[in-house]
């Protein structure tokens, strides 16, 4: 629908984010290979500069590269964690935009791939990266059968969560880490709102700083412009004390006066439960159905 990737293809990895090892990634690799994909190592991928894979631009060098090389059909991510954001002012825009392949990630990818969609409009695939998924030796279900529905160009109906607000509605989906896309605020890289369905998870955040997050995001220009929202799950966020409140109570006061479509508790989150989802790319948001789709 998107790429429409084929067995043979080969694929980049590269560690725009935390460093990591062979072992940590073997997996990974192995379920890429399941697929019928060549992999092709970046050349900085196992480097390491303080908690990161490498210096910046080693990792951007790395991302160029595979952009250039017309063989290389996507770029996989191996990980997630932090540092991503030092990556975007150090990338060719005008190469990569004339160079569409999807750039697949989840977490501290966030940064870089909606980048690439407000800068080239090319879709992105959120939802997986190497170290992470499989940390419990193999794949959830999940989040494998979306992420061939993907990359393989398959039409998708993805199910889950509760309606919050009701209705259905068309857009561009954007987000992921609510932590990593607000902090692209103010800057190039951040995608216009309008007309654009928001995706929102985040880990180990304090719930107040959650809340303050949402409302940086609620005073850019055209977020009342938007379609729809879709939220996830908020894996391992704290409430510092009581007067905080929930997740439940944070996300009811940022919606209260909102007349779009809401979903909350959607299976995207940092739990191994998730979908695999399209930054970029126009779906429907169905909240009364609770569900996001494909044209």
């Amino acid at each position: 629908m998107y790429y429409n990737l084929n067995p043979g293809d080969k694929i980049g990895l590269v560690s725009p984010s935390r460093f990591v090892t062979k072992s940590e990634i073997a997996k990974g690799v192995e379920y890429l290979k399941s697929l019928g994909f060549e992999i092709v190592f970046g050349e900085h991928i196992f480097e390491k500069f303080r908690y990161m894979a490498g210096l910046p631009e080693n990792r951007a060098e790395d991302i160029m590269r595979f952009y250039k090389d017309e063989s290389i059909k996507a770029i996989f991510a191996t990980s997630g964690g932090d540092g991503c954001q030092f990556l975007p002012p150090l990338l060719d825009w005008e190469v990569i935009r004339k160079n569409p392949k999807p750039f697949i990630g989840f977490s501290d990818t966030t940064a870089v791939q909606n980048a690439i969609v407000a800068l080239t409009g090319q879709v992105c695939f959120t939802g997986l990266t190497l170290n992470y998924d499989f940390r419990n030796g193999q794949l959830n279900d999940h989040v494998d059968t979306s992420l061939k529905t993907l990359l393989f160009g398959d039409k998708f109906c993805f199910k889950g969560g509760k309606k919050l607000i009701g209705g259905q509605a068309k857009g561009v989906l954007v987000g992921g880490c609510l932590s990593l896309f607000r902090n692209l605020c103010g800057t190039n890289f951040y995608p216009n709102l309008r007309d654009k369905i928001l995706l929102i998870e985040d880990v180990e955040e304090p719930i107040y700083k959650l809340d303050l997050m949402l409302q940086q995001i609620s005073q850019n220009p055209d977020f009342d412009k938007l379609k729809g929202i879709i939220f996830g799950g908020f894996t391992d966020c704290t409430i510092r004390n009581k007067n905080d409140g929930t997740i439940r109570d944070m996300i009811s006061y940022f919606c209260k006066s909102l007349s779009i479509p809401v979903l909350i508790d959607f299976p995207y989150s940092h739990d191994f439960n998730r979908y695999a989802l399209p930054l970029g790319a126009e779906v429907i948001l169905d909240a009364d159905k609770k569900l996001i789709r494909s044209l």
